[in-house]
């Protein structure tokens, strides 16, 4: 007897782990393009606790379960101060740096929510997952990333637009044969 879902299965956990492999690939290439040791170090410190916090979140542990709002204030306080203390840096390379950050938090928050079965969690997952895109879009458009290093954001993206792409169709798949229903 065979599980039922199996292979949509496994396509999702192939979208979400894309997804993963693209958001850590982004977290090493924004070195090349923000080019600024300060502003990758201060990157770094914004977006690296909320994925922990998130990856600690899915592997239920206790301590962490039950004070995650306690934790996610205190990052939200954190990222909060490092993007005021950012400010006082040249505007153009400011702008590029919000751009990205917020483009890697939102990719955070999309990975965070790709494999949930609930319908206002699944639509935080397309939405955080759309906005990524489109800063990812914006970014490119506006030549704040050189030619020569477009690469480092095109393919992260792409990995994450098939990633998207492999999970929503699972789970239309799944929802068609009955197998999936959004709380």
């Amino acid at each position: 007897m065979s599980i039922q879902g199996k292979k949509e299965g496994i396509c999702r956990l192939t979208g979400t782990t894309l997804i993963f492999i693209s958001l850590t690939l982004l977290i090493i290439f924004n070195f090349f393009i923000l080019n600024n040791l300060i502003l990758y170090l201060i990157l770094i410190l914004i977006n690296v606790p909320p994925l922990i916090l998130s990856i600690l979140i899915k592997l239920e542990l206790d301590f962490i379960t039950k004070n995650s709002l306690k934790f996610l204030f205190t990052i939200s306080t954190i990222v909060i101060s490092l993007i005021i203390v950012t400010i006082f840096f040249n505007s153009f390379l400011m702008i590029k740096f919000v751009l990205i950050v917020s483009s890697n938090l939102l990719l955070t928050i999309c990975w965070h929510f790709s494999l949930s079965i609930y319908k206002k969690k699944k639509i935080i997952f397309i939405f955080s997952g759309t906005g990524y895109c489109i800063l990812i879009f914006i970014l490119w458009l506006t030549n704040f990333v050189l030619h020569n290093i477009l690469v480092l954001i095109l393919f992260p993206l792409l990995l994450v637009l098939i990633g998207i792409m492999l999970i929503i169709i699972a789970e239309l798949s799944m929802k068609k044969k009955g197998l999936l229903n959004y709380i």
